[in-house]
């Protein structure tokens, strides 16, 4: 079972990493991309994914400057950092979804980064994160 959890959490990881450097290159030739696979030139990405990008980066930012305060020695692993993106993301993009009345459908996209922040969220507990790193490593 935890060979499986593994491969899934890693493959679900690798496509993540694949698909945000795909839409930073895009950007960049000025090709927007949205998640997961919505491709539109020249025009603005919609304004509740905006809003909730920010309100993302900044609750984020928040939630780390008060652990620093209180625990500033506890050590950081990156897939740790992920897991807290995508559940703040996911609660924050939910909030502003029903907030504005959005589509249905982004509804669904939500529920894509509700099914990964769970599976990051299992492979970030202690007994699994082992899995992320060598045994030579700290």
């Amino acid at each position: 079972m935890k060979k499986i959890i593994k491969k899934i959490a890693k493959a679900l990881i690798a496509f993540l990493g694949i698909w945000c450097v795909c839409a930073s290159i895009a950007a960049v030739y000025g090709v927007s991309l949205y998640f997961p696979f919505y491709i539109s030139d020249e025009v603005e990405i919609p304004y509740h994914r905006m809003l909730a990008l920010r309100v993302t980066i900044l609750l984020t930012f928040a939630y780390y400057s008060i652990k620093y305060l209180f625990s500033e020695s506890k050590q950081l692993y990156p897939i740790q950092f992920l897991d807290t993106i995508l559940k703040i993301y996911f609660c924050s993009a939910l909030i502003i979804g029903i907030r504005l009345n959005v589509a249905t459908s982004e509804f669904i996209v939500l529920i894509l980064f509700l099914l990964m922040a769970i599976v990051t969220h299992v492979v970030s507990r202690p007994k699994l994160r082992r899995f992320y790193y060598s045994k030579f490593s700290d």
